[in-house]
């Protein structure tokens, strides 16, 4: 019999590690181009992560989790950053760039829902029972949607699954609380971080709690927000996020999507301090319960305008030292649902 000295059998064992390595990496390749074929309603530049993680816990009669939501894993590049609202534009660019396509929660059922032939406008819910509970005895699901541009196709869809759907946009020219066929309810209302009749652009805008008020929603879940508003190269979504922060009410939204625009050059101030802030705030969204669970690339201006193979990568490299605008639209949902939205007003302390 052949006798194998300590040398050989060395060699050996990394030959056989060698082989179980490349055999994973095929397999994981193969995977990914099976995943990506799939995911047709997904932006072409979106970047899936497969590892994002599933929740394992069991759910009761109402729609509650009985373990713990998904654990947030901070991307590996950014932990060689600076902390986050001390580093230098390249870092804070490259710490939000990693967060937004890192899949925080698999959502196993979803729906992509309305937009225009190019998929501008469209948003994915996510239908999974915790998120999307059963209405049967409970009434109807309610919708906010802000920004539509007179691109209502999102908003008809979500009606069409028996929603009150409100849309808001004082932009355009429809008339306040005109109904659509749909049943859509629309307002010629802005959202902002105050109650001005004569605010930004001249428009009428209220605050999320007060229009939750005037509706007489306090009450109610939020099922779905939306927001997808534009203010010159930016938008109010972080005015948005920091109401929901500041009074509460993040705890009576069930999903949240929003469009986010983040404005160059970050070697403005400015732009960078908002840059901070936009992480700062999902962060603080994800300590409430809040989990990413899809990331649309929205380049579809600029393969019309400039290129029809035109990615998000073409407006990293320029929106540090150039005015280039990236934009994302981001789908969240709520582990840590706690009550109407009433209920978490009330329970806020001052």
């Amino acid at each position: 019999m052949m006798k194998l000295n300590i040398k050989t059998i060395a060699l050996l064992l990394c030959v056989l590690l060698a082989i179980i390595y490349v055999t994973w990496n095929l397999v994981y390749v193969t995977d990914l181009n099976d995943l990506l074929s799939t995911a047709n309603h997904q932006s072409e530049d979106m970047l899936l992560r497969l590892k994002a993680p599933k929740s394992d816990g069991q759910i009761t009669s109402d729609g509650s989790f009985l373990k713990e939501k998904p654990a947030i894993l901070e991307p590996l590049a950014n932990r060689e950053l600076k902390p986050a609202g001390e580093a230098p534009p390249e870092e804070e660019l490259e710490r939000i760039w990693n967060y937004v396509y890192q899949r925080q929660y698999h959502c196993t059922d979803s729906k992509y829902l309305g937009g225009r032939e190019n998929g501008d406008g469209a948003y994915d819910l996510c239908v999974e029972k915790p998120f999307w509970p059963d209405r049967t005895g409970r009434g109807k699901c309610l919708v906010y949607s802000f920004g539509v541009a007179n691109d209502f196709t999102f908003d008809d869809e979500m009606a069409k699954l028996g929603c009150e759907v409100h849309s808001f946009d004082p932009s355009t020219e429809l008339a306040d609380n005109s109904v659509r066929e749909s049943g859509v309810i629309f307002h010629k209302v802005g959202i902002s971080n105050e109650d001005d009749d004569n605010g930004f652009n001249g428009w009428k805008m209220r605050t999320l709690k007060t229009i939750l008020r005037e509706l007489g929603h306090q009450g109610r879940h939020l099922d779905f927000l939306k927001v997808d508003t534009d203010k010159g190269s930016t938008g109010f979504e972080d005015i948005v996020m920091q109401q929901l922060i500041e009074t509460g009410l993040y705890k009576c939204v069930r999903q949240y999507s929003m469009e986010i625009h983040m404005a160059g050059p970050l070697t403005n101030s400015e732009n960078l301090n908002r840059c901070r802030l936009l992480y700062r705030q999902m962060r603080t969204l994800n300590d409430g319960g809040w989990r990413l669970f899809n990331t649309t690339d929205n380049v579809r201006a600029a393969k019309v305008l400039v290129d029809p193979n035109y990615k998000q990568t073409m407006n990293r490299q320029h929106i540090v030292n150039y005015k280039k605008v990236i934009l994302w639209e981001t789908s969240f949902v709520n582990f840590d649902v706690s009550g109407t939205c009433q209920e978490v007003l009330f329970d806020r302390k001052p």
